[in-house]
């Protein structure tokens, strides 16, 4: 703001003051709308212009000692943020956390009003929105030669705006465009993570170089990167890129991927523009180019918006990094509010970004990758929101966050993750926790970034996350997780979150050995007794390998996860709908309806001692090569495996099987499910009633199952999610709890969901 501009807010700040000062005594609402009154004085008559100015006019009442709870009003319209907006220590409530109890899961009760909420006008829908204008489109005459000739003519070309460089999404008034993207290939021979071997042709030594990005699959099943192109060798067929990739870029392996099959796309080149809707950027010559998908009536595009940043709202405390004690922002709420129209975080070096990724870099730790961001909040609310169309993330929850709500949101068409809670990395520093997230639709994630998850609680616990519904991921829908031992290097996969000062000597070399490790490590791996209940989850993990519905992994005790509705996730390399992976213990698995699901493993998965009571695992769609629970790779002494149902595929499989030492032993029992407390579980095949008889065999001689049988559940209608029992069920003699997965998922449909028309009106 020059010198000029601010002696003029100034003014009309002072004006809005004394004219408002009386009224505002009893009522602090202040109103804005994208068509702002030039006298604005906050008013429903003469509303503000921006958010940024009724913030600043609310600082200014508080410093003229109006200490009331604050109420910023949008009116319908997009309100343009070219720049994150910070909510600090001055917006936020005075009050201290000092002798509030806290519930032992989630953020209990909140009976105060929000010190300042920002809210929509009653029956309204304003958009919160990073994007400029662009304008000036011409039809483009002259086509250069690498455009596809099924574009000729189609393409326009615009100057980018003035105040924008180079950015990675592109919006029209339906959302989100695709970035021009070509077929792909697949590597010519293994590389390193910063050098590719490309075939013949794949690759060129563009002119916008510095603008062209490569997605990849780096070797790996469950991870994808979008990597910047530094150099291209033509002639010897090889490629540096700008940053590194996660893993040596080369082939994957065949069982989880078509060996010929694309791993690499290039995206952002002329001559991959073949399709409406797509686009590409030279900020070498400032021009942008795109084939509209919603044209004028004259053909040229219309509501094109270009992101500014890359999130749109920060509200943030006093964070002391190194020390024990941050000081939060108390007592922000935001309601009713679309979010839309932010970058993705692109990676352009190694330099902040190597050792700072969260388990296989699906998310860097503490950096500005969502459209809101809470950073030092406690008692922070948002309701009834909508988190759309975006490149990055909708919400994190960075380092200390605690007693925050996120409910009756929507989280849809993003380009990575829909939630983020992630607090310091492994030490003793533990400030992430007791936060609600509650009754949210989130899908159709992970756009851009396969591997984002819907919901991802990392080094966060304590926290309360029931009926929310996820569905159609790249990836995995919900991670609770950690993965990160003291022992990590600084570069390794979270190395450099590690507070290294914090860890007990002897402990920052000890690795991943077994339970016994993990019950000495387990101190610092705060994502621990979360309570994962009544959601619902379906079309995990259609991009990638290797995913899962819940994903619990390298953490810390008291997880919970229950009364969760698993369906329809029939992906080839869906692993499991429940997994508990590496170095993962003292989980509860309780309750869960896993139907019409495929996978290795089409239940649940467990590589550690964790308990699984009381599940009904039903219909799958293949039968599962590892079993219907699989226990994986180390010993699971004391797993308690009881009440469980199975009703297993028409052509059977194992019902529990051992991976990968589950080969016969020469009819003993397997080594690791011998030592499970194994029984009281129900089993049934279609047409086959000897279908347990060898299982049963072998357990029972070694006092395992002396409960279990084989018969039909008689479920009452599981084809319509009534999964109770008709009488004579066999499973009430076990002492089964039926199930109804109508109570799983949301409860309600949010208020405006799908609704709200236009994003981009001007």
């Amino acid at each position: 703001m020059n010198i000029r501009t601010d002696a003029i807010f100034s003014y009309r700040l002072l004006l809005a003051l004394f004219c408002l000062g009386g009224a505002l005594a009893q009522a602090m609402e202040l109103h804005v709308s994208p068509d702002g009154n030039g006298q604005a004085d906050g008013s429903l008559a003469k509303p503000y212009g921006s958010l940024s100015e009724a913030v600043e006019a609310v600082r200014g009442l508080r410093q003229a000692g109006h200490a009331e709870p604050a109420r910023i009003v949008l009116r319908e319209g997009r309100h343009q943020l070219s720049e994150t907006l910070v909510l600090g220590l001055q917006d936020g409530s005075p009050a201290t956390s000092a002798g509030v109890k806290l519930e032992p899961y989630g953020a209990g009760e909140t009976k105060e009003p929000a010190h300042l909420t920002i809210a929509a006008y009653p029956g309204e829908h304003p958009v919160l929105s990073g994007g400029v204008p662009v304008n000036g489109w011409q039809r483009l005459e002259s086509p250069p030669a690498e455009l596809p000739a099924n574009a000729v003519g189609r393409v326009w070309v615009a100057d980018l705006p003035g105040t924008l460089g180079r950015f990675h999404t592109l919006y029209d008034n339906h959302g989100r465009l695709n970035r021009a993207r070509n077929s792909g290939f697949a590597y010519a021979k293994m590389g390193t993570k910063r050098t590719l071997h490309f075939p013949e042709g794949a690759l060129k030594n563009w002119d916008h170089l510095d603008d062209v990005e490569i997605l990849v699959r780096p070797g790996r099943a469950w991870v994808v990167n979008m990597l910047p192109l530094a150099s291209v060798d033509e002639a010897n067929g090889v490629a540096t890129t700008g940053a590194s990739a996660t893993y040596e870029m080369g082939p994957l392996p065949g069982y989880l991927h078509d060996p010929g099959a694309s791993v690499v796309w290039v995206e952002n080149i002329l001559e991959a523009l073949d399709e409406p809707g797509e686009w590409v950027v030279n900020t070498k010559t400032r021009k942008i180019y795109l084939w509209p998908a919603d044209p004028a009536p004259d053909g040229s595009p219309r509501g094109i918006l270009a992101p500014a940043t890359t999130e749109l709202i920060r509200v943030e405390g006093q964070i002391d990094y190194d020390g024990p004690t941050d000081l939060p922002v108390r007592g922000i709420a935001f309601s009713g509010l679309t979010f839309s129209h932010a970058d993705r975080r692109a990676w352009t070096s190694d330099d902040d970004r190597v050792g700072w990724g969260m388990q296989h870099d699906w998310d860097l730790f503490d950096r500005p990758t969502a459209l809101l961001r809470f950073r030092g909040a406690e008692g922070c609310r948002v309701e009834h929101c909508r988190f759309i169309h975006s490149g990055g993330s909708g919400l994190r929850m960075d380092l200390h966050a605690q007693r925050n709500r996120v409910a009756d949101s929507e989280f849809a068409h993003l380009g990575e993750a829909g939630i983020l809670l992630a607090g310091y990395g492994p030490g003793s520093k533990d400030v992430n926790h007791h936060n609600d997230i509650v009754n949210n639709h989130i899908h159709h994630f992970s756009e851009i970034l396969w591997h984002s998850p819907g919901l991802w609680a990392w080094q966060s616990g304590h926290n309360r996350m029931v009926h929310n519904e996820l569905h159609h991921s790249g990836y995995s829908a919900v991670l609770i997780t950690t993965r990160v031992e003291p022992s990590r290097s600084l570069d390794g996969e979270g190395g450099r979150t590690v507070r290294r000062d914090e860890i007990e000597p002897g402990d920052e070399t000890r690795s991943r050995d077994g339970y016994e490790s993990w019950k000495i490590r387990e101190k610092y791996n705060h994502a621990r007794h979360n309570l994962l209940e009544y959601n619902d989850i379906s079309y995990c993990v259609q991009l990638l390998s290797d995913g899962n519905g819940i994903y619990v992994s390298g953490t810390g005790t008291g997880n919970i996860v229950r009364y969760n509705y698993l369906h329809d996730n029939q992906a080839k390399h869906f692993p499991s709908s429940i997994r508990c992976d590496d170095d993962q213990h003292e989980t509860l698995i309780h309750g869960n309806v896993l139907f019409n699901n495929g996978g290795f493993s089409a239940g649940i998965a467990s590589k550690g001692i964790n308990d699984i009571i009381n599940n009904f695992i039903v219909d799958p769609v293949v039968v599962p090569s590892s079993g219907y629970i699989s226990y994986e790779w180390v010993p699971v002494p004391g797993s308690k495996v009881q009440r469980n149902i199975i009703v297993s595929h028409p052509d059977g499989g194992k019902a529990h099987n051992e991976r990968p030492r589950g080969k016969d032993n020469g009819g003993k029992p397997p080594p690791r499910i011998v030592e499970t407390d194994m029984d009281s579980n129900l089993y049934f095949h279609p047409t086959d009633p000897h279908w347990m008889d060898r299982h049963f065999a072998t357990l029972r001689g070694v006092g395992k199952e002396l409960s279990s049988r084989v018969g039909d559940p008689l479920f009452v209608d599981p084809a319509g999610g009534d999964f109770g029992f008709r009488p004579g069920s066999p499973a009430l003699a076990l002492g089964i709890e039926p199930l109804k997965v109508s109570a799983m998922g949301r409860r309600e449909k949010n208020d405006h969901e799908g609704d709200g028309g236009s994003l981009n009106a001007n």
